[in-house]
């Protein structure tokens, strides 16, 4: 699976963003998986989401049209290992 690494600002904070390339699918034990599932994983892993629903400043992580923002390089890397 191809996943696009990249970085942004959200409210002048720099951010590593990953979202997924056309092609990808995610797979756990031949089963494939829903979107909601990696978004499921984000919030057990990373915490919940952003009361107001995207751009809470200052928050750890956020996910918006299908791309994952995260403030610590650390978590992206996590991610990647996780779906890549």
């Amino acid at each position: 699976m191809n996943l696009i690494l990249s970085e942004g600002t959200v409210y002048g904070e720099k951010y590593h963003t990953v979202h997924p390339s056309l092609d990808w699918v995610v797979y756990n034990e031949n089963s494939r998986w829903m979107w909601k599932h990696v978004e499921d994983w984000c919030k057990d892993t990373y915490g919940p989401t952003p009361i107001d629903g995207v751009w809470t400043p200052h928050m750890r992580w956020y996910m918006n049209n299908s791309k994952f923002w995260f403030r610590d390089k650390k978590d992206l890397e996590w991610f990647v290992l996780k779906w890549e």
